[in-house]
């Protein structure tokens, strides 16, 4: 089975035309460690709740929920390629249920944390 490649993530994520999705887009990597709501995202954008859901999809291709949900694995493939073990990349992203981790993590990437985990990170010795 081909290894699922991370991405790396630059600036250029944000080089949206739609300003007020660079910065939800902006907000949320910089906080992806936290939990995000879209609530905190509606805060931060001069668009009611249902207008800046309907634009992200339009100019993301995906919910919200699912961007965030997308990013947060991402991140914790990276942190798992940095040597971390599965525990410590879910509470570096404030995960606090590793077993619902693991779900989506393999809903996601169709493999568990722990066998990527096997499949790309340094053997610590």
């Amino acid at each position: 089975m081909p290894l699922n490649i991370i991405t790396r993530q630059s600036t250029d994520i944000y080089a949206n035309n739609d300003p007020h999705i660079a910065e939800v887009l902006r907000y949320i990597h910089e906080n992806i460690s936290q939990k995000i709501t879209v609530d905190d995202l509606v805060k931060l954008v001069p668009l009611s709740r249902r207008l800046l859901e309907t634009r992200f999809k339009k100019s993301m291709g995906t919910s919200i929920y699912d961007y965030i949900i997308q990013t947060r694995i991402e991140k914790m493939m990276q942190l798992l390629c940095e040597g971390l073990s599965v525990s410590e990349a879910a509470a570096e992203l404030g995960f606090s249920d590793i077993k619902n981790v693991s779900r989506t993590f393999r809903q996601l990437k169709g493999i568990t944390p722990s066998e990527y985990r096997e499949q790309v990170a340094p053997k610590r010795r």
